[in-house]
């Protein structure tokens, strides 16, 4: 190999020398929608029986519950579950057994002999316990109010969002019109190049907070769509506070939130090889008798990303089949246990991501379905060499260029391997990993990179008989 030494060893000097621009993105603060707290059972949207049901549920389950506490545990305001409590004494379904303080809020209420039968009717239709639900209507409209699609990211936020990477110029070029359409987009290319670090720094473009509801009421039927696994919820002192924003004002003293939405981030919900088309169905328990939100309802008003596609245990065409709709109406067709169906909004920027090549999974039919296709290439050497110079920058090691054009030429150039964007992360940990053992400080040197790369690249030797034999071998023939 004819290298110019010197003009290398000052090109990695030069790319060295620019430092880690190691910046995240501020997020874009934009109030969820607002929806005032209901004050009466009729402002809940909700039938009186229903939250009949979830009072004596909750009473039943707690032993002696002050109001408050069942307020606060189905999310509604004291005067709705006051009214659901006079009926309850009218009706001698409970009864006052206690104080906990000053105040009707504080009185403690058991139910009656009566009132246990009432509450065994009640499990007996479904054993949904929890916050209140919301009425399907007040769900549609929200979802239209805070919709991924009215939502537009500037070439500024996609800089910003993507200015922790080193990625082709034609890669950040594409990314920013595919966020944009918030439709569907195709990341591939080989593994460890930062697909996964890429579907992250969308996720930080996606502005703005969002409502999603604990659970939600479909003609009495509960389907419960907040996850704390997938939903980023809010902590209530750093939420862009909102009260009577939208709309004229209303008379009387100030609204708060209805309580029974979460103030969370935008959804970025990611599903693996584990995914399966029952996972893309409503779930439904007959012991409970309530439902569990598929994924692509949870992700509404965000992202949903498949990552590894092609490597489930559905082939990709079942997977886009089952999402065509979907995808190009932006409507999901559920079903429920009864035979009824339910038209979910599919509101989700979807993300298809793979290190399998796309002929591998289907034709061009098939991949017309999906509105962008990105390829993330393997970096070139200079990417490799800056990926490098921010990896030591984070760690705080001193990067020495004639150790970086060693790493290069011993590792890379000398056997034909490929440069991979996650190569230097792990390299540079395993150099971390062999100095602290040593109870040296990390130094990036030949012979911690000698240590680390025999440990980090396990088929070496096998990889440069392979090569010396292809070389060898053509030359005898």
């Amino acid at each position: 190999m004819t290298t110019d030494i010197a003009g290398a060893r000052s090109s990695l000097a030069d790319t060295l020398s620019d430092g880690s621009r190691d910046a995240a993105p501020s997020h874009q603060t934009s109030p969820a929608p607002f929806v005032g707290q209901p004050q009466s059972v009729e402002e809940t949207g909700l039938d009186f029986s229903m939250i009949l049901d979830l009072v004596v549920k909750s009473i039943y389950f707690s032993g002696r519950p002050a109001a408050r506490q069942i307020a606060a545990q189905l999310a509604l305001s004291f005067p709705v579950v006051d009214e659901v409590f006079a009926f309850l004494k009218r009706e001698q379904l409970a009864e006052v057994v206690g104080s906990s303080g000053m105040g009707e809020q504080l009185y403690q209420y058991s139910l009656s002999q009566k009132g246990m039968e009432k509450a065994e009717e009640a499990l007996a239709r479904n054993q949904y316990v929890g916050p209140a639900p919301v009425p399907f209507e007040v769900y549609l409209d929200v979802l239209k109010r805070q919709s991924i699609r009215a939502m537009r990211v500037s070439p500024g936020v996609v800089d910003q969002a993507l200015s922790h990477l080193v990625l082709d110029e034609e890669v950040a070029a594409a990314l920013g019109p595919a966020v944009n359409s918030a439709r569907s987009m195709l990341l591939y290319g080989g593994s460890g190049n930062g697909k996964s670090t890429i579907t992250s720094a969308i996720g930080r473009m996606l502005p703005g907070e969002v409502l999603i509801p604990y659970a939600v009421d479909i003609n009495g039927t509960i389907v419960k769509v907040f996850d704390p696994r997938v939903h980023q919820e809010i902590p209530i002192e750093k939420q862009v506070e909102r009260r009577q924003a939208e709309g004229p004002p209303a008379a009387g003293p100030e609204r708060r939130r209805d309580r029974r939405w979460v103030v969370s981030r935008r959804p970025m919900i990611t599903a693996g090889g584990e995914l399966t088309l029952k996972d893309l169905e409503l779930r439904y328990s007959p012991q409970s008798q309530f439902y569990i939100a598929p994924l692509q309802w949870k992700a509404n008003s965000g992202l949903l990303i498949v990552d590894d596609f092609g490597r489930q245990m559905i082939q990709p065409k079942e997977l886009l089949n089952r999402w065509i709709v979907p995808m190009e109406e932006r409507v999901d067709h559920l079903s429920l246990h009864t035979g009824d169906m339910v038209e979910v909004p599919f509101d989700v920027l979807l993300i298809f991501s793979t290190n399998l090549h796309p002929s591998q999974l289907g034709d061009e039919a098939f991949f017309r379905r999906i509105r962008h296709k990105i390829e993330i290439p393997d970096p070139s050497r200079e990417q490799f060499v800056e990926i490098l110079a921010r990896v030591c920058q984070h760690q705080e090691i001193p990067l020495d260029p004639d150790a970086a054009l060693y790493l290069v030429d011993h590792y890379y150039d000398r056997i034909s391997r490929g440069f991979k964007g996650c190569h230097p992360r792990d390299i540079v940990e395993l150099v971390v990993d062999i100095c602290n053992y040593h109870g040296e400080p990390p130094a990036f040197t030949r012979r911690h990179l000698d240590a680390a790369c025999h440990s980090y690249f396990v088929a070496l030797q096998s990889e440069e008989a392979t090569r010396m034999k292809a070389q060898f071998g053509g030359l005898a023939a």
